[in-house]
């Protein structure tokens, strides 16, 4: 027998499972656009670049936001995938089909909360966003990482939180107890998201109050800010606001006037820099 047929022969093992190689890498692509979750026929995909283009309020978008949520749960994978990858775009647009499923996106709480802690800022980040944007059944996760020693993190659930409104109240005993910090970015960071949730004004506003003398000029500034979104339920603490007019730093003369304009435009008799 020829001995280079031998060889052939003896080989052929090895071909063969390089042949088996090439065709699964080859396939497995294509099972990976054929397992793409559709509605009316069109792929995720596609109904994620049509809610993008689409315009605010138009027929397009309502239709867009309809097989988003018809797609369901069964898209979660996908735009967990598509939040990791390495294209701001596309981590966006994932970010924002969370605030289309709302609560249907829960099952993916846990799988978000551990991206909310990546090292890679905009991963983390979007992550919150897409947690603010399920609402309710992400907040307990939130509210584990506001109290992060990472203050990066803290801070992504902070922003996160506030989209919740009035369903954030559980995490107000957090924001009032940093408020107490002896780290300034941290009284800041919840001064700040105070301000943004505007609720409970009873509790929250002489909360606030207590920063008036905050070392930190952007602490003060941050909860004349978070006061003025209270408007005139943080009336009664207008003469204290008013008395800040003749402080030293600048920024907190222009903050305690802005904050008077809405909440006591009548007490405004003068600005500080008149």
């Amino acid at each position: 027998m020829d001995p280079r047929h031998v060889s052939d022969v003896r080989n052929r093992p090895l071909i063969l499972f390089l042949c088996y190689l090439n065709a699964l890498a080859w396939s497995l692509p294509s099972a990976t656009i054929a397992a793409e979750p559709s509605y009316a026929n069109k792929s995720l995909s596609t109904w994620l670049k049509a809610y993008q283009d689409a315009q605010s309020g138009s027929a397009a978008e309502r239709q867009s936001q309809q097989a988003l949520r018809s797609i369901g749960t069964n898209g979660i994978p996908y735009l967990l995938k598509m939040l990791a990858q390495d294209d701001l775009n596309t981590q966006q647009a994932a970010a924002n089909t969370f605030e289309v499923l709302g609560p249907i996106g829960a099952p993916a709480v846990p799988q978000l909360a551990k991206m909310l802690t990546d090292t890679n800022p905009v991963i983390g980040l979007l992550a919150g966003t897409a947690l603010g944007n399920i609402g309710p059944p992400a907040l307990p996760s939130l509210m584990d990482a506001l109290t992060n020693r990472h203050y990066g993190v803290g801070t992504r659930a902070a922003l996160a939180i506030v989209k919740l409104g009035t369903n954030a109240a559980p995490a107000l005993p957090i924001f009032l107890r940093d408020l107490k910090s002896p780290n300034h970015f941290v009284r800041e960071r919840a001064a700040d998201a105070l301000g943004n949730l505007h609720i409970e004004p009873a509790t929250v506003v002489p909360a606030l109050t207590n920063l008036f003398d905050d070392v930190s000029p952007a602490a003060v500034c941050l909860s004349l800010q978070s006061l003025a979104a209270f408007e005139t339920e943080a009336r009664f603490v207008a003469p204290a606001i008013k008395s800040m007019f003749k402080d030293p730093n600048e920024n907190v003369r222009a903050a305690a006037t802005n904050a008077l304009e809405r909440i006591a435009p009548d007490l405004l008799t003068n600005s500080p820099a008149q």
